[in-house]
């Protein structure tokens, strides 16, 4: 009974960390997408 929870508990913070990192990773995409966006904005303006 006590390994089952034992087990639970892992399995259940594995998910967690897992969910966690790729959270991460997309917020770092969209920073960085962002980021080239606001320079390409910024270069058509200067063409306006």
């Amino acid at each position: 009974m006590i390994n089952l929870f034992g087990v639970l508990i892992i399995i259940i913070l594995a998910l967690l960390i897992f969910n966690y990192l790729i959270y991460n990773r997309n917020k770092q995409k969209f920073i960085k997408a962002g980021k080239k966006w606001d320079g390409i904005v910024r270069e058509l303006s200067k063409r306006k």
